[in-house]
């Protein structure tokens, strides 16, 4: 296949995005647009990210993980080999290139340099750095302060009806006081998310095709529309944003709900070879186009030539991830599933008994960002 062919594939897939990667994919552009232009729809695709990976989580650990030697071990080695390799890469990739931009390297080296190090490897504290050289991967800090706390959460889901009721409950009002006290990057603040996906993995939950649409129709609404109202300041922002701009960050949340109904209803669409290609790719795009921002926020130009700049950036920063993902990342990848699989051989024990079948990569797949 041509690099035209491919690229039309890919493109043809996210006119709608109904399999699993093409939807992770069209939610790392939404991040790319955002930083490259006035509309401020990241948080909602960050939130419909955090619903997906509370889905993947829960479906892994209860079918896969918790089945393996030493489970919570092998767990939690595994998502740190998954996101590690290309967070350490994308990052030395982008602190050798924002000097050029006009980044000074004090301050992309204002931080101690082993807890750089530590942070960028771990994820853990990476938003607590003086100058985060990846900005987009705080996300990355808040899902791995997820991941810590998952399988206790995946326990406490194993509850009667009203109990999951409760704890989901209790997870909403848990990220309102948070994101009414808090401002940091904490997972309080952005728990309900993560608990929405897992309690639809836990209970099954397939939407109708009529809430999909619904959910589809009622999200595209509700963005067009408000960029043609009176008040599209609450979504138009920039580096002047108006009075109405206050509301974003309530517009990004109902954004995040609305869409719940389609996000869920992809994981139980087929994924083929392809569809998991632009899962990955979704994670390492999400990364990549922080660099090329900076390169965009840097010039002080007509529009004409921003938006040269920003379509240069698209140029490249596409293909560089397909290389990453296909020299770098798809082979790790593949070292990290083998090792998993090797920790589902069943122990002396259990031998003879009928052991777990391991996840499909359909399932792993979208868990990265």
């Amino acid at each position: 296949m041509t690099a035209l062919a491919l690229f039309g594939r890919v493109v043809a897939r996210l006119a709608w995005p109904v399999r699993p990667g093409a939807f992770r994919l069209f939610l790392a552009l939404m991040v790319f647009v955002h930083h490259f232009s006035s509309l401020d729809w990241g948080p909602a695709a960050v939130y419909a990210f955090f619903v997906l990976s509370g889905f993947w989580i829960e479906t892994m650990w209860t079918t896969r993980y918790r089945h393996a030697r030493q489970p919570y071990l092998t767990y939690m080695v595994s998502r740190v080999w998954r996101l590690a390799p290309v967070m350490v890469l994308v990052s030395l990739i982008t602190m050798l290139l924002l000097p050029l931009v006009g980044v000074p390297m004090t301050t992309i080296l204002g931080s101690n340099p082993l807890r750089l190090a530590l942070s960028t490897l771990f994820l853990l504290g990476y938003t607590w750095l003086p100058y985060l050289p990846v900005g987009s991967a705080w996300s990355l800090d808040v899902e791995m302060q997820f991941y810590i706390v998952a399988p206790l959460l995946a326990v406490a889901l194993a509850t009667p009806k009203r109990g999951k009721v409760a704890i989901l409950a209790a997870a909403m009002l848990c990220s309102l006081l948070s994101a009414l006290t808090i401002d940091a990057y904490v997972l309080p603040r952005y728990i309900a998310f993560f608990m929405v996906g897992m309690t639809a993995a836990h209970l099954r939950w397939l939407p109708s095709e009529r809430q999909v649409r619904v959910s589809a129709g009622l999200t595209v609404a509700l963005v067009v529309g408000v960029i043609v109202s009176p008040w599209r300041g609450i979504v138009v922002g920039g580096a002047h944003p108006g009075p109405l701009f206050v509301y974003a960050p309530a517009f990004n949340i109902v954004l995040g709900v609305v869409v719940i109904p389609f996000a869920i209803a992809t994981t139980r669409r087929p994924s083929d070879a392809l569809d998991r290609m632009m899962a990955d790719l979704s994670y390492i795009v999400y990364l990549q186009h922080w660099v090329a921002m900076q390169w965009f926020a840097q010039i002080k130009a007509p529009f004409v030539r921003r938006l040269a700049v920003a379509a240069a950036s698209f140029a490249l920063v596409l293909p560089a991830s397909w290389l990453i993902w296909r020299f770098y990342d798809q082979p790790i990848n593949r070292l990290r599933a083998r090792w998993v699989a090797s920790r589902m051989a069943p122990l002396p024990e259990n031998r003879g008994e009928a052991q777990p079948a391991p996840a499909s990569t359909t399932a792993a797949a979208p868990v990265t960002r």
